[in-house]
């Protein structure tokens, strides 16, 4: 418990509560922008707004997505480099113009989709920059802290602005955007200047400090865009993305179902009502039920628990929603908001706990995880939709969560089966290993201290490039000759060392060699 504390205790810096700050904005303009059409919708039900908007956005979201996985990919877009200024400009810019432009002008159709695909070539940006500051969290009860804390925030604010009018609501929006203009550059200074800062550069406040440019790890500056390299990004992002496929899995199925279950609502005029308010009573019940269940047990959620166990028994009350009435349809709309903030606040933490521990860029893992967000959720709002101009369409919303919900757990059983295989193939080559080295007399250096490293990777919570590190300092290799052979810069070299210096609790490379001596 003690050692918890000191943990969080020292988690929690400057960089840590500006990017609290930071990420609670985003996501207020994020959602206001989004329900409301920039001001432009007013009654908005949940997911459901403009149609012809929600189109738009999916557009402009894709095409974000798009883009940012192929800079990510050839290694154009370096970790803290994503711009997000010019869409902070656009986003004040539009609700400018809808807070004073007379309505006159504006045509519903055109307009509402053009906002649609500004939204979401925008938000998808500055989502990027917001959730890329959260990295900077070196302790799992610190990010889960930002996360349950920012959707608190969130969910207080937005009530608020409920009582506000629609001019009032606009200019407010313009300024949660304003307000990012100056934040977002500062906590991402402060962000790069921790010391493990950035779990895919530890160098980075080294790197900085000295004025260089930062390296990502996946894209090693030595060796530019060669093979090498781009097979060792792909390495990486590989890598990231099998330990986030659970979460990304959950989160694009709930966003299908809850899109499904939303334009059903609307478009049917069932007796089954939706709370409007159940986003934001949904985003308040998860942030108070996950902040008192770290706070009274002193453990972060499992993951494998929440997404194998947990998730496919809340997706069954999908099933029964439309036999409520009026009475029910709110409570449990309020339920499922919860049960789905909670899936996006799991995965988002999941997300960036993964690309920490492999030294991966987010903006990679990020665009495949938003990409597959809108994608389930147009697909949903699609089915939704022409369900609710059926005579038996409810009978087809439940064979469509029926299908869904089987689609997902037949997901559950590929993904355990494959880490069962993996299991068993590590057990094959350990003991492989142990065959060859028995064999062999005398014993080489690396065989003879791989046991100590797994070890010490294991109990210290070491990236791939920190083992790789650390394997140069019990050879007694310099930073500059640990970052030849690993392709870095020397500047990123002694970055990760003094990032493993921290995790090992020394101050030497001397004291690092102790560790290996029996």
């Amino acid at each position: 418990m003690s050692l918890r504390m000191e943990e969080v205790r020292r988690g929690l810096t400057a960089s840590a509560g500006v990017a609290l700050v930071a990420y609670t904005l985003y996501r207020l303009l994020a959602y206001t922008s989004y329900v409301t059409n920039f001001g432009f919708f007013a009654n908005p039900l949940g997911y459901v707004s403009s149609g012809s908007f929600m189109l738009g956005a999916a557009l402009g979201n894709l095409f974000s997505c798009a883009v940012v996985f192929l800079l990510y990919a050839t290694g154009r877009l370096r970790p803290w480099s994503i711009p997000y200024r010019g869409s902070l400009l656009v986003v004040a810019l539009v609700y400018g113009v809808i807070a004073f432009a007379p309505r006159a002008f504006l045509d519903e159709a055109v307009a509402s989709s053009f906002l649609g695909v500004l939204w979401g070539l925008t938000i998808t940006m500055i989502g990027f920059a917001a959730l890329e500051l959260l990295t900077a969290a070196s302790s799992p009860f610190v990010l889960i802290g930002q996360l349950a804390v920012a959707s608190l925030l969130f969910s207080v604010v937005s009530f608020g602005m409920e009582q506000l009018p629609g001019l009032a609501k606009d200019l407010l929006g313009a300024t949660f955007a304003l307000a990012l203009w100056p934040l977002l550059p500062s906590a991402r200074k402060l962000c790069r200047a921790e010391g493990e800062a950035g779990a895919e550069d530890p160098g980075a406040a080294v790197a900085a400090s000295q004025g260089e440019p930062t390296p990502s790890a996946s894209a090693p500056a030595a060796e530019g865009d060669t093979p090498a390299a781009v097979a060792e990004r792909f390495r990486v992002f590989r890598a990231t993305l099998e330990e986030c496929s659970t979460p990304i899995l959950a989160t694009a199925f709930f966003e299908l179902v809850v899109g499904l279950v939303n334009m059903y609502a609307a478009s049917a005029h069932v007796s089954f009502t939706i709370s409007t308010q159940a986003p934001l009573e949904g985003a308040l019940i998860c942030s108070v039920l996950v902040i008192a269940f770290v706070a009274l047990t002193s453990a972060i959620p499992h993951r494998n628990f929440m997404y194998l166990g947990v998730f496919p028994g809340v997706i069954a009350v999908f099933l029964v929603l439309p036999y409520f009435g009026d009475v029910w349809g709110g409570p449990l709309s309020a339920i499922i908001y919860t049960a789905y903030s909670f899936t996006a606040m799991l995965s988002t933490f999941c997300i960036i706990r993964a690309c920490r521990r492999t030294g991966d860029c987010v903006y990679g893992v990020a665009a495949v995880l938003s990409a597959s967000m809108r994608l389930c959720l147009m697909v949903g709002l699609g089915l939704g939709r022409y369900f609710g101009g059926l005579t038996e369409g409810s009978t087809f919303v439940h064979l469509s969560i029926v299908g869904v919900t089987c689609v997902y757990v037949l997901g559950i059983v590929v993904v355990l089966w494959g880490l069962k295989n993996a299991r068993a193939k590590r057990v094959v080559q350990v003991v492989e290993v142990v065959r060859v080295v028995e064999e062999r007399t005398p014993m080489s250096f690396e065989e003879s201290v791989a046991e100590r490293v797994d070890e010490l990777v294991t109990a210290y919570q070491l990236s791939p490039r920190e083992r790789d590190v650390l394997v140069g300092l019990a050879q007694g290799n310099t930073a500059a000759s640990i970052a030849a052979g690993l392709h870095l810069s020397t500047s990123t070299a002694q970055g990760y060392i003094k990032s493993l210096y921290a995790k090992l609790g020394v101050n030497k490379k001397q004291q690092v060699i102790d560790l290996f001596q029996k």
